[in-house]
């Protein structure tokens, strides 16, 4: 029960890599609050740990939101001590010629301004309590790039950056700033990506097979990192982007 006395924000709480983060948050004594568009695993997390979870349901990017977001931390008798953004949006499978404008603009807008966004609103909070921890979501493919996925591989590799500014300027404030960029992790945003490719079954194989572990990483196997970049034990790391990648990088 490491965060017991601690409360999170979680973006993207709903499914995927953001759903195990809460609900490992949660199991490790954490208050939170979790946060989506969609409704429908932010109650099932409700469910899991009623007295420690509230739930909020709008768009990532916009100031009201992330304000009431904070404002919710407060209902816990934790202090707001971490923040972790895993919402975020693809658009793969559409070739840089045929990208729209409206389209690299809404996924700048999630997977950027979303995390920029919470990360402004919490910054009053986390000076109240001595400091906090966030945990931004890059990705591999900011390290190697990638075909027919412009856009959001260059709002991971916009991430990164903003990790590294963000935690020079924000250290002596005590806020530790740092990212952990997953590999092809089998959630609903990589599942709906691989169908928009021409040859889906082929465009499995090939992703699993680029990774030198030879498959897909698991949503738990990121929640553990993430959680250990919001924990004590990470107290003198800043400024860095974990690649939890199955040796992606590296092959």
């Amino acid at each position: 029960m490491r965060f017991d006395d601690r409360t999170f924000i979680i973006t993207g709480a709903s499914s995927g890599i953001g759903a195990a983060t809460a609900r490992q948050a949660l199991n490790e004594g954490a208050a939170v609050v979790a946060v989506d568009t969609n409704p429908n695993g932010l109650v099932e997390l409700k469910e899991h740990a009623p007295d420690r979870v509230q739930i909020l349901v709008g768009d990532v990017s916009e100031a009201a939101i992330a304000k009431n977001g904070v404002e919710l931390a407060q209902n816990f008798n934790k202090p707001l001590k971490g923040l972790v953004t895993a919402a975020g949006i693809s658009a793969s499978g559409t070739s840089i010629s045929e990208f729209s404008d409206q389209k690299w603009d809404e996924i700048f807008r999630i997977n950027v301004r979303g995390s920029w966004t919470w990360l402004k609103a919490a910054l009053p909070a986390f000076e109240k309590t001595g400091g906090g921890s966030v945990v931004f979501l890059a990705s591999q493919l900011a390290f190697g790039g990638g075909k027919l996925n412009a856009a959001y591989i260059a709002s991971k590799g916009a991430i990164v950056s903003l990790t590294k500014t963000a935690a020079f300027e924000l250290a002596e404030q005590g806020v530790r700033v740092n990212a952990v960029a997953p590999g092809a992790i089998d959630t609903p945003l990589l599942r709906r990506g691989m169908q928009n490719q021409t040859n889906p079954d082929a465009a499995i194989s090939y992703s699993q097979n680029r990774h030198a572990m030879k498959r897909f990483g698991e949503v738990n196997e990121i929640a553990s990192p993430i959680l250990y970049l919001l924990g004590d034990e990470a107290s003198f790391i800043t400024g860095h982007t974990l690649l939890a990648d199955g040796g992606w990088t590296a092959s």
